[in-house]
């Protein structure tokens, strides 16, 4: 079996998940991936969002009370250097390719904010990426998950 290969379309979506769409044509097409199944946001609440598990990958589909995609959150479900799945940010894969590397070139085309230790947004593209993690052979962090969002979702608020 190939490795999943996730392209992440920044302001528009990832792979066949688009931001905007419908909750359910977002489970329809996380089917391109695996199986996905149903999340609640807490105990007892209504299942509003998609939750999608192994080939490399955890993928949480946010819908909330909208009931369409606002935010596609993509988390590696290994710490090897080589991850089982490829997420593909502007050709980068952002879970095999070193942290700091990740965000000088990001930093080449637009502004990171960096998150001391703990990762960085790309305001412009609305993408987000954190959860550290340094592979058992190597000495270099890792990201551990990205989040992609629709326009103005980490701009700051207006006094």
């Amino acid at each position: 079996m190939s490795s999943l290969t996730i392209e992440l379309d920044p302001l528009r979506g990832a792979g066949p998940v688009l931001l905007g769409a419908t909750r359910e044509r977002a489970g329809a097409a996380l089917r391109a991936w695996g199986e996905p199944r149903e999340h609640a946001p807490y105990p007892g609440a209504l299942p509003l969002d998609w939750r999608l598990t192994g080939g490399g990958v955890d993928v949480h589909v946010h819908c909330g009370s909208t009931g369409v995609v606002q935010t596609i959150e993509i988390f590696r479900d290994d710490d090897d250097t080589h991850p089982a799945a490829r997420v593909l940010l502007l050709g980068m894969d952002v879970f095999a390719t070193p942290a700091e590397d990740v965000l000088a070139t990001l930093g080449e085309r637009f502004e990171v904010e960096i998150e001391d230790g703990f990762g960085g947004t790309v305001p412009e593209l609305s993408v987000g990426l954190g959860g550290m993690v340094v592979p058992d052979d190597e000495d270099r962090a890792r990201f551990g998950h990205v989040l992609i969002a629709g326009p103005g979702y980490y701009d700051r608020p207006t006094r």
